[in-house]
């Protein structure tokens, strides 16, 4: 095992003369869905597409996907380069797993594993023993309070962590908070390197016009210039309820009943909750008042358009919905079982106690419409500035590799 003090120097492929050499990596996802780590890796992908010519090497990167089915980012992950691997992992599959997941790292030849099955991950790893590249990070985004607490679970969970403390070479959390609540936070006597690598994404679209995109918003919604839009993203339906959508709901239905002028606009992945939360919204005679458009890919241009964000997340890794929102100069109000490294900006994310009733809720919400936001360019530029931004996090990643990244990404 190589010790944390030491890099990981990964083989290099030998190439003809003037040729890059090229390294090969393995990302493990259950699925491509439209996640926090997945929007990540998507934006990596992206970012390799612009600047994958300035690296030393040539970057090859495969995607291996447990839960064995298409997802709504693949075509985007296929378009950009990436090779994808349909092996469906889980009990009744394992044999087949296990026999497909070895056959594709010893063809492979991969110079590193990126696995983001949080403990699942180490088992991963136990099945590939033998087979597995010098560099293996193993990285944990889920937050332990959405685990599933059956005996079988909680047993396979104990040798996750048992596998991930002795095989991999780098863990990383998405927040240190998480490595601490996985029992995996960095530690003189571990076995390797362990460190927050945040999710990062491109920053580009959050630095637009702020005034534009509040009238195009307000405009296709059927909504006033002097509407206050209180923005809700994330999954309608989710383990254990995590993002929280209805006390969302609740917060904004005290405030619309303060203010005619406030709107609601939920955006996220449900269809039963989405329906059922129209259902409630129509009884009440509010279908103008609060939106539910479902998924959308330009939620860049709706946080730009929002006065505040709501994300009252019963539990998070980190929360990069609310560091996005930060970088389009909007303000959020977030429950304070989010970890504090999401704040990027001083001021611009109030943390409350789950416990604490809507109408609470609805007076700090109040509190912070009243108040003036930092400068959105400051706030743009100090999230460009932070670990968050796309090129810092691909450099975390390219060093988790050992590989050697230029001076500048």
């Amino acid at each position: 095992m190589t010790p944390a003090s030491s890099p990981i120097a990964a083989p290099i492929v030998r190439a003809r003369h003037g040729a890059r050499p090229k390294r090969r990596v393995l990302h493990v996802f259950d699925s491509l869905g439209v996640g926090g780590a997945e929007m990540w890796f998507i934006a990596f992908l992206e970012w390799l597409e612009k600047n994958g010519e300035s690296l030393p090497f040539e970057l090859e990167v495969e995607v291996c996907l447990t839960g064995g089915r298409r997802a709504a980012l693949d075509d985007r992950a296929e378009r950009l380069g990436a090779k994808l691997h349909y092996i469906k992992y889980g009990r009744q599959h394992l044999r087949r797993f296990a026999t497909e997941f070895r056959r594709l790292l010893a063809k492979g030849r991969f110079d590193a594993i990126h696995d983001h099955a949080d403990y699942a991950a180490g088992l991963h790893l136990l099945i590939g023993a033998g087979e597995l590249p010098r560099a293996r990070v193993v990285h944990v985004h889920n937050p332990v309070a959405t685990f599933n607490k059956s005996l079988s679970k909680r047993m396979t969970r104990v040798i996750g962590r048992l596998a991930v403390s002795n095989l991999a070479t780098t863990v990383a959390g998405t927040s240190m908070r998480i490595l601490h609540d996985y029992g995996l936070a960095p530690h003189p006597q571990a076995k390797q390197r362990r460190v927050a690598m945040h999710c990062g994404f491109d920053l580009s679209s959050y630095g637009a016009d702020r005034h534009q995109a509040r009238m195009d918003v307000r405009t296709e919604f059927g909504w006033s210039p002097d509407a206050i839009i209180l923005l809700f993203v994330g999954r309608l339906e989710s383990h254990f309820n995590q993002k929280n959508p209805r006390l969302a709901l609740d917060i904004i239905l005290e405030c619309i009943a303060r203010d005619s002028r406030v709107k609601g606009l939920f955006v996220g992945a449900g269809d039963v909750a989405r329906h059922e939360m129209e259902l409630e919204i129509e009884r009440m005679g509010l279908t103008n008042a609060v939106r539910l458009p479902g998924v959308r890919f330009d939620v860049p241009r709706l946080m730009l358009a929002a006065d505040l964000l709501l994300f009252p997340s019963i539990a998070e890794g980190l929360g990069m919905v609310a560091v996005e929102a930060q970088a389009a100069g909007l303000r959020v109000l977030a429950s304070d079982t989010t970890p504090r490294e999401c704040e990027v900006v001083k001021g611009m994310v109030t943390f409350t106690s789950l416990a604490a009733s809507p109408r609470a809720g609805a007076d700090v919400a109040q509190s912070l419409l009243d108040t003036p936001a930092p400068p959105h360019q400051a706030a743009y530029e100090a999230v460009g500035n932070s670990p968050f931004a796309i090129a810092s996090s691909a450099r975390s990643m390219l060093d988790a590799y050992g590989f050697n990244s230029p001076p500048e990404l």
